[in-house]
This record gives C-alpha cells, sequence and structure tokens, in this order.
C-alpha cells in the first residue's frame, strides 16, 4: 500500500504542477506570472527525482515516515508560495491545501496525519493573517472545510491502523482456538531463538498431538471435536507460564515454546502439562531443548517431533546424533558462553584444542579424543547462568561472587547430563575445576581422584587465560604461562599433564630450547594468574 501511495503522490504532483500550468498561462496578464511558474517547475522537478528514488527500499527503511512527513511539508511550502505570488488566501490555488491532507490519509499513520491536517490548516491561517485577499467570512469558512477534511482524514487513518492490527491478529492467530497459528508461532520461536543466542539462555519447544481427536469426531460429531481443541488451548494457557507461547501447527498438532528456561525445568513443565490433558485428551509428546538440540527452529522441531513419534509409537527414540552432530551444538553454545566474557576470542574451542593436544600425548584413543574436545568446549557452559556483573566484572571477585563462579562446573555437568550420549562427559565438566591437592571444587578431590580429562582440561583452561585478554588484565606472553604452569605443577596442576601441555608447545616453536619454559622462581608456590581464588 505504501508503495502504491508512493506513485500515487509522484502522478498526483505531475497533474497538479500541470493544471496550475495551464492556470498561470490563461491567467498570463494577472501579476507574477513568472515566480508562480519557477514555483510549480520545482514541483515538477521535485516529483522527478523522486520518482528515481527506490520505492522499496525506502518504504521498507525505519525512515520511511520521516520521509514522507518531508515530502508533504514541502508540498505544502510550495503551496504556500504558491497562493502568496497569486494574490493570497482568495486564490483559487489555496484549494490545493486541501489534497496533502487527502494525500496523508491514504496510508499515513494517525499521527503524521494530525501533523500534515495541523500544517495545512495552519498554513492557510498564516496565508490569511499576512496578505489577506478574501474576506474574513471566506478566510472563515476556507479554513472550517479544511480542518473537517484534516479530522475526517484522520478518523480514516484510525480506521485503516485498527484494520492492520486485526489483520496482523487474523494472519497469526487460529481461528478456532484464539492460539497462535503455524505462522505466528514460527514467528515468535524465531525471535525467541534470536534473543536466547544473543544473551546466551536457554529454551525449549513441545510438540502435542491429540491421540484421540479422530475418535471424537467419528463419535461425537466434528462440533465435539472443536470442543475439545478449544480445551486443549484453555488449558495449556492456565498451565504455562504468561510469557510461554501456544500454537496449533495443524489438525490436532499443538506446540508450546517455553521461553528463557532451563532443560530440567522444561521437562518438568511438559510433564505437568501431560498430566494436566491427560484426564480428557491424551496426547503424544515430544520436548527439544535449545541450545543442547540444536541452534536453528528447524533442528529443535525435528528433535522434538522425533521424541514425539516415539511418544506416540510407545518405544524409545533411535539416537540420530552423530559426533559431528554434537560437536556442532557445543561450539554454537560456548560461543555463546565465550561472546558474553570476550567476543574476539573463542576460548572454549582455544582449550578444546589444547586439551586434545594433551590428551593425545598422554596417548588417548581416537574416540575419547572427540569425546574429550566436546567436554573441554562445555568445560565453562553452567556460566550462562552467572550474571554479567559478576562474569565480566574487571575487578576482583568478593566471596559471594567467588561462590557464583565455583557453581558453573556442577550447573555445566547438569546441563550435559539429560543430553543423550554425552553421560561420559558428565563427571569430566564437573571436576574440571578440582586441584591436584585437593583444594579446587565443587567435591575437593585430589590426585588421582580426579579424572584423568579434567586434570587435562584444568591445565589447558589455565594456559589459555593466561594468554588471552580478559577484561580484568591484558593478555601475557607463553613464556609466562609456560612458567605459571611448571610453578603450579603438584598443587594446582597434575605435573603429568603440565609436561605433556609444555612438550606440546615445544613441538609447536621447534626453536625452544628444552627446559627453556621451566624457568621460575618457585616450583611449589602459587602465582596470581593460577590463583583459584582470583580472576584467571
Amino acid at each position: 500500500m505504501r508503495v502504491a501511495t508512493f506513485n500515487a503522490g509522484i502522478w498526483l504532483s505531475y497533474v497538479v504542477c500541470s493544471a496550475s500550468a495551464i492556470y498561470i498561462w490563461l491567467t498570463w496578464q494577472q501579476p507574477n506570472r513568472t515566480a508562480l511558474a519557477l514555483v510549480f517547475g520545482t514541483g515538477f522537478a521535485a516529483a522527478v527525482v523522486v520518482a528515481q528514488l527506490p520505492r522499496e527500499r525506502i518504504v521498507r527503511s525505519r525512515y520511511r515516515e520521516a520521509f514522507f512527513l518531508c515530502w508533504s511539508v514541502l508540498d505544502l511550502a510550495l503551496i504556500t508560495l504558491a497562493a502568496l505570488a497569486d494574490g493570497g488566501a482568495s486564490s483559487p490555488l489555496a484549494l490545493i491545501f486541501f489534497l496533502p491532507v487527502v494525500f496523508a490519509a491514504m496510508s499515513y499513520p494517525l499521527r503524521s496525519v494530525l501533523l500534515v491536517g495541523g500544517l495545512s490548516v495552519a498554513s492557510y491561517l498564516t496565508l490569511a493573517l499576512a496578505l489577506g485577499g478574501a474576506s474574513w467570512s471566506y478566510e472563515a469558512v476556507f479554513t472550517v472545510m479544511l480542518s473537517c477534511t484534516g479530522v475526517m482524514s484522520a478518523w480514516q487513518a484510525r480506521n485503516h491502523e485498527r484494520q492492520r492490527i486485526a489483520l496482523m491478529e487474523v494472519s497469526r492467530t487460529d481461528p478456532l482456538t484464539g492460539c497462535l497459528n503455524r505462522r505466528g508461532f514460527e514467528e515468535r520461536a524465531l525471535a525467541e531463538i534470536a534473543a536466547a543466542s544473543r544473551r546466551a539462555g536457554q529454551g525449549a519447544m513441545l510438540l502435542l498431538d491429540v491421540d484421540r481427536l479422530k475418535l471424537v469426531n467419528d463419535r461425537q460429531g466434528h462440533a465435539a471435536g472443536d470442543e475439545l481443541l478449544r480445551w486443549v488451548v484453555r488449558t495449556l494457557q492456565r498451565t504455562v507460564r504468561p510469557d510461554d507461547a501456544i500454537g496449533r501447527l495443524g489438525g490436532d498438532e499443538f506446540a508450546v515454546l517455553f521461553a528463557d528456561i532451563e532443560p530440567v525445568h522444561a521437562l518438568e513443565g511438559a510433564r505437568r502439562i501431560g498430566v494436566t490433558l491427560g484426564s480428557r485428551a491424551p496426547c503424544s509428546c515430544g520436548i527439544a531443548c535449545f541450545p543442547a538440540d540444536g541452534a536453528s527452529f528447524e533442528e529443535l522441531m525435528r528433535q522434538a517431533d522425533a521424541r514425539l513419534y516415539a511418544s506416540r509409537h510407545g518405544r524409545p527414540e533411535r539416537s540420530r546424533t552423530s559426533t559431528d552432530e554434537r560437536l556442532s551444538w557445543a561450539a554454537t553454545l560456548a560461543r555463546a558462553v565465550d561472546v558474553r566474557m570476550n567476543a574476539e576470542h573463542e576460548h572454549s574451542r582455544s582449550v578444546a584444542d589444547r586439551a586434545v593436544a594433551i590428551g593425545a600425548a598422554l596417548g588417548w584413543e581416537e574416540d575419547m579424543l572427540g569425546m574429550l574436545r566436546i567436554a573441554a568446549m562445555l568445560h565453562d557452559v553452567g556460566k550462562v547462568a552467572i550474571p554479567d556483573r559478576v562474569l565480566c566484572k574487571t575487578g576482583r571477585l568478593t566471596a559471594e561472587e567467588f561462590e557464583l563462579i565455583k557453581d558453573h562446573s556442577l550447573a555445566g555437568a547438569e546441563l550435559v547430563r539429560g543430553i543423550e550420549g554425552l553421560e561420559t562427559i558428565v563427571s569430566w565438566i564437573r571436576h574440571s575445576h578440582e586441584r591436584f591437592d585437593g583444594r579446587g571444587y565443587p567435591d575437593g578431590l585430589r590426585g588421582q581422584e580426579i579424572p584423568q580429562a579434567s586434570r587435562i582440561m584444568l591445565v589447558a583452561d589455565a594456559f589459555d587465560a593466561i594468554t588471552s585478554s580478559r577484561p580484568y588484565r591484558d593478555a601475557l606472553s607463553v613464556a609466562h604461562a609456560c612458567e605459571e604452569l611448571r610453578a603450579n605443577a603438584g598443587t594446582q596442576f597434575d605435573p603429568e599433564c603440565v609436561e605433556a601441555l609444555l612438550s606440546c608447545l615445544d613441538a609447536e616453536s621447534g626453536a625452544r630450547e628444552p627446559g627453556a619454559h621451566v624457568r621460575t622462581a618457585s616450583a611449589g608456590g602459587r602465582s596470581r594468574a593460577a590463583d583459584p581464588a582470583g580472576r584467571r
């Protein structure tokens, strides 16, 4: 509609300028005809320029309303000048003041129509008061008529706005149940996924099939089936949270979007929905969590649909997740955490690369190295629950803030626990911040009690933390990192893992003297950069 209005405005300008040119020619003996010709020539030239602009791009731009308003203001200025040159308020050219008001009513929003109408009336009154040219009664009637046109145009603009809102509502709402239709639900889901990705949040999508709808339709009629569907939606609305969304995707298929929710709470919500609906409309259900089961709407729908199918047929879902797929979503989730801490450095990926190098040096098999890479990428995933004020703090953490940090390994382990195929790495992530001397967290394990994967990840994590920039300090050199690791080997770090990393670094550099990285003032001391209570 706005593009059509754009075209109409251009042709209207051509017609007005052409008709005015005929008027000027017929009244050429009167004064100021050259000035009038210049005014309408400017208007015609402006219309030609506007016709060359990219209409679709302007209409879809956020500056659209400003553009149309400027166009109307330019028209009003030219009309005022033309009427002024033609004798003032009595000039027939003053009738053109009605056109910008009616034109605005075609597609402008209400506020813009009111503004254009007010400016039109103000322009004519200014013309009448400054130059006159007509009796006060003529000017009064003209002003009233112009004002009435503005009011009617505003009323029409309000009707247009209400109709647009109603059409948007209808296009996104299921007419039978009043919940979102497939289009509306998909738009809402895409918006929530995008928001969750930006803030490193979580969410879930639940699919439901009403199992007995066909039976109800066959035995009791379609009216009873329709009432059952409406009851399902009313029940879902009472069961879910206000911020969650409900959509009808097909005849008997519904979906619930759990916004900003942890997987364990989403599963509890799905169980509660199943129990509540089961009294009258038993449903088959399938749930998928973001980002664990996918980072896009299509992936989440595919996973949820597969689980719904398995639920309907009473058999466990066959695992479809390959190592590459697990690595893909692990990378997506890890990247979301990294962005909150330092958008320019992929900490999780760097830790994973170092951990795999250490594991290979220690003789790990290829398949276990793949699991180690996933665990290392997810070792900090529990930090999604830590507030930015703590996670990005530039100074030293308080005792209370450090307690929040310490909980992230537990939160990460619980998040990964529910993912099929990753049971092995749950304990690795849980103990990824245990110290070799038993003074780590969360369980205070020491020495060989700590899984070797966790000891490897701690060394890789410390090395990357020291050699990368953080909110509270700049990156330090590789040589400094090597000294820190050797200095804390046997206390914070497993000496075997430290030596494996240093050997890998020696192999990478090719030029470093054996043992050059081991110089340190204290072999058993604790440095600031490696202090578990500091800001590593």
